[in-house]
């Protein structure tokens, strides 16, 4: 048997072996789950983030049935490392998180948090929320807002 022949054929295999073990990887994950995010514990807790909500409860006002309402709330991480806001979870349908950052907010920077009301065809006093989940310390943080709907005026029945 020719020894060179031999030796370029396992070459060739270990080239075609390694190729296909390099392509059979996981793909890297396109967005940050929550296994990347550090909840610090109660001894280095000064060293985590800390989330400061200029407001954390917004009055819209007087709204017509069938009005969009935006309430926005911004804050600040006054922690010593970044801040990671890894969902906004609304209390009912009517309520939309439209804007929050999606990259982590380093120390000392701010960032907005904007929730979209849809009256609909309701009337009345309506208070609704969302639910902030971050690492920062608490992990989870209520925002609430008000409105009153005013409903179309009903005619009376013939």
């Amino acid at each position: 048997m020719n020894t060179a022949r031999h030796d370029n054929t396992w070459a060739f295999a270990a080239c075609l072996v390694l190729s296909v073990l390099a392509g059979c990887g996981t793909s890297a994950p396109e967005g940050v789950d929550a296994s990347f995010i550090h909840i610090p514990g109660e001894n280095d807790k000064g060293q985590g983030p800390v989330v400061t909500w200029n407001t954390d409860s917004v009055d819209l006002g007087i709204l017509a049935a069938g009005e969009v309402a935006r309430a926005t709330y911004t804050f600040q991480n006054t922690g010593a490392s970044p801040l990671v806001i890894a969902q906004v979870l609304p209390s009912c349908g009517c309520t939309v998180a439209r804007d929050w950052p999606t990259s982590p907010i380093a120390p000392g920077k701010e960032g907005a948090i904007t929730l979209e009301f849809d009256a609909g065809d309701r009337s009345g006093t309506v208070s609704e929320s969302a639910t902030v989940v971050s690492n920062a310390v608490p992990s989870s943080f209520v925002l609430q807002f008000s409105a009153r709907v005013m409903g179309p005026i009903s005619s009376p029945a013939p």
